[in-house]
């Protein structure tokens, strides 16, 4: 879904600015003044007004508004010599009045211009998110854009009168991109900053994209054996999302999306039920993972399978490796890959298919990535506790 967020800026600053000019006076005659007064600044496209008096009265007398050389607006004086324009304006003039053949003073209205910044886009990690900003008028100055990512500037760049630039969406990090106006003479400054928190995709089986790397190491971070970096959401990426949402007794869909993104940001701690002998491997039946423990503390989370056909179980108890078989070993319920003994034919083996509920014939399955490395790292007599 793409969001559409934007700003516009308007400021008013009461201030009056007072003009008067004289035009010679001939023996005898008085002497003859038109006076100008109008705000010091106002905002694009709001009506001002440009009031003043002529001095003597003169009832009728055409009195006009210039920017410039060019008309604005005229009117009659009224009988106690005063007028007043009310005058929608969009450049900072300067301006002056026309009336019995004299001029007021210049006054010239500071004009703060209108900004409008919007982010065009879905704010989804790996997504297109552009800026899009828009100055009015266009030759108040120009248009500034600062993109800030960790304290330092990933972009600057200067535009005339419209901006449009694409923001880089592959990291997860927040972001703040500031808007402004390097003013022009005669107008105000306008700015805006906006902070930018990204929300991360929903990830599903066969996701391709740059988020997935990230994911893992994440995963990876907290302890769960993951893959090998990669930038496609395949099942051995899968099955490390499963480990964390078992773990976590989150529902298990194999699925990242809104519930486990939020626990990933702050997870559960996972606390082994043994504390003794301080290397050792649990299984988790009813959450169906396996954890290597050191120290007392889970350091690394796997997903299994374990006995879920009629008719079969997986033993529970205190047990210790005692025989490994490199490679595949034939058994009379199978082939399995790398096997790890613990308890007569009952092994901890890698196997292809690993779902998220217990479906082996009675062994612990792991996925063969997790294998591969536990049939190393795990020396003979290793303890074993199922549970």
């Amino acid at each position: 879904m793409s969001a559409i967020y934007a700003h516009s800026v308007r400021a008013v600053v009461a201030v009056s600015i007072v003009a008067t000019a004289a035009a010679p006076a001939g023996a005898g005659q008085s002497e003859t003044a038109l006076t100008l007064r109008a705000p010091a600044a106002t905002t694009f496209g709001h009506i001002v007004d440009f009031a003043g008096r002529l001095t003597p009265s003169a009832p009728g007398t055409r009195v006009s508004l210039m920017r410039g050389k060019s008309l604005v607006a005229a009117m009659a004086i009224r009988r106690d010599g005063t007028y007043r324009f009310q005058v929608e304006i969009g450049r900072p003039g300067p301006f002056h009045t026309v009336a019995a053949g004299v001029s007021s003073k210049p006054v010239a209205v500071r004009i703060v211009p209108e900004l409008r910044a919007e982010l065009v886009g879905s704010r989804v990690i790996g997504n297109p998110l552009t800026l899009v900003a828009r100055l009015r008028p266009s030759e108040a100055g120009a248009v500034r854009v600062r993109v800030v990512r960790g304290g330092s500037y990933a972009y600057r760049g200067s535009f005339s009168g419209r901006a449009r630039v694409r923001l880089g969406t592959a990291s997860p990090a927040p972001f703040a991109v500031a808007v402004d106006v390097l003013p022009a003479k005669g107008y105000g400054y306008v700015g805006e900053r906006m902070s930018v928190a990204l929300r991360a995709p929903t990830v599903s089986y066969g996701y391709k994209g740059p988020f997935v790397p990230v994911l893992l190491a994440r995963l990876r971070e907290l302890g769960y054996f993951a893959p090998s970096p990669r930038n496609v959401f395949d099942s051995d990426a899968q099955q490390a999302v499963y480990a964390f949402q078992k773990a976590q007794r989150l529902e298990r869909t194999g699925v990242a999306e809104a519930a486990f993104w939020r626990r990933l940001a702050r997870p559960a701690e996972v606390v082994p039920r043994y504390p003794f002998p301080s290397s050792h491997i649990e299984i988790d039946k009813q959450r169906q993972i396996l954890m290597v423990v050191r120290a007392g503390r889970a350091v690394l989370i796997s997903p299994v399978s374990t006995a879920g056909i009629a008719g079969y179980y997986t033993p529970v108890g205190r047990f210790a490796i005692g025989r490994k078989v490199p490679g595949y070993d034939p058994s009379p319920l199978g082939v399995l890959y790398k096997p790890m003994y613990f308890y007569g034919g009952y092994a901890i083996h890698g196997n292809p298919s690993v779902p998220p509920y217990p479906a082996s014939h009675g062994c612990v399955r792991v996925p063969n990535f997790v294998i591969a490395r536990l049939f190393s790292s795990e020396p003979y007599g290793e303890t074993v506790y199922v549970y």
